[in-house]
């Protein structure tokens, strides 16, 4: 078994650092060989996948973005209390799938025998907020109302095409 010499609470930041410098052979010396990890398929979906999946999964979307933030929290939700690392601001590296989504993304990390065991997909943050797409879609819509623009205008603004005559 692989054991990194890193204490447990800083394998979240080695991590992140990793990633922000795209270092894929440090970033395999943190992961666990029977680990599981999540990967976001092409149709968007969700799925747990073994180390090496992971590690060709992450390259590919570590050439596809330029890490521009890194920030910490805990889970909320799933595994309470453990470290949550939002990179751009949970925008990297799942993509939203559509407006009934959260607006944020963090990578949740759960640390066993001084390896990361499990990388799952986290949506609920003890500090940060996280609106529902929608809902950041509909406070965009209103700043623009109330800056004088009609509504037709606002939400074409906002969501891409005019809304459906009703």
């Amino acid at each position: 078994m692989n054991k990194t010499l890193i204490p447990t609470q800083n394998i979240a930041v080695e991590f992140a650092l990793a990633t922000e410098r795209k270092d894929l052979h440090h970033l395999e010396s943190l992961l666990s060989e029977n680990g599981t990890f999540d990967i976001q398929k092409a149709d968007l979906e969700t799925q747990e996948v073994g180390k090496h999946e992971f590690i060709k999964w992450y390259e590919m979307k570590l050439q596809e973005t330029e890490i521009t933030s890194i920030a910490y929290d805990r889970c909320l939700h799933c595994f309470i209390g453990n470290r949550v690392v939002l990179f751009n601001d949970g925008q990297f590296p799942r993509s939203i799938k559509d407006c009934s989504e959260r607006s944020k993304t963090g990578i949740m990390l759960d640390i066993q025998d001084g390896l990361i065991s499990t990388l799952k997909f986290c949506y609920l943050f003890a500090e940060a907020d996280n609106p529902y797409v929608i809902e950041c879609q509909i406070a965009k819509i209103k700043e623009y109302k109330s800056l004088g623009m009609p509504f037709k205008e606002a939400y074409k603004n906002v969501i891409g095409e005019y809304p459906p005559d009703i």
